[in-house]
């Protein structure tokens, strides 16, 4: 039988299937009351014996009372067994998708030092190591959040978006100007972040998720994978963990 997780973040309601380690369907939601007429759909709601939800938009608890009568549900929670050891100082303020991330690549990638960077709303760095720790990270500013504060706290700079077909070293108008900017900006903090992790960890590995992974996949010479669903992954083997 199948596991269902869901991972919501702050654009979508994203639900997957696993059946023996691998995703055998996936769908995207924009509210709550879509998730079962989207299970029922894809007539994957009777193979389901359990799930985990983890949520950064709704209410977990809430999103638990619908699926229950349908099978065991796992709101995430701080309190959950996790099958790495966590060293963060302050594991009451670590995200779940964080921490499922760097459960996932320690998953797919065994005894190896792997820097995680995910990128969406924000960017993020995490190292877990060949001992299957995790050490901590880094936050920044996403793609799009970078677009939208330029825009936001100047008066007369407009709204843009990510052009991923823009590839020269400046700009030579304002729209220009501000594109490369930012994008190249993003590219050269994750290109120094990668060698500085490097020079600490051997053989690291570097692996991208998140929604504008594939953005950066062919940009960074220094990335080895491109994994868009490691946070579901990881999650799955956190509910594998406390089934």
């Amino acid at each position: 039988m199948a596991n269902l997780i869901i991972d919501s973040g702050n654009t979508a309601i994203k639900m997957f299937v696993f059946d023996g380690g691998k995703i055998v369907k996936n769908m995207r939601c924009n509210q709550i009351s879509e998730m079962l007429p989207a299970l029922e759909k894809n007539k994957v709601l009777n193979n389901i014996t359990k799930c985990i939800i983890s949520s950064v938009s709704y209410d977990q608890n809430l999103m638990a009372k619908i699926l229950l009568p349908y099978f065991k549900v796992i709101p995430y929670s701080k309190s959950l067994t996790l099958p790495i050891i966590n060293k963060y100082k302050t594991p009451e303020t670590l995200g779940s998708d964080r921490i499922a991330a760097v459960v996932g690549a320690a998953h797919k990638y065994p005894k190896r030092n792997v820097l995680v960077i995910d990128s969406g709303t924000a960017i993020t760095y995490d190292i877990v190591t060949d001992r299957g720790e995790y050490l901590g990270g880094n936050i920044s500013m996403g793609l799009n959040t970078r677009f939208k504060a330029l825009h936001n706290f100047t008066e007369r700079l407009p709204l843009l978006q990510c052009d991923k077909s823009e590839n020269s070293l400046f700009g030579t108008n304002t729209t220009e100007a501000m594109t490369i900017g930012i994008q190249n900006g993003m590219l050269y903090e994750i290109e120094t972040t990668i060698e500085k992790f490097r020079s600490k960890f051997d053989s690291l590995l570097v692996i991208f998720t998140g929604g504008d992974s594939i953005f950066f996949e062919d940009k960074i010479k220094n990335c080895n994978f491109a994994e868009p669903y490691l946070v579901a992954f990881g999650l799955n083997e956190i509910l594998e963990c406390n089934a």
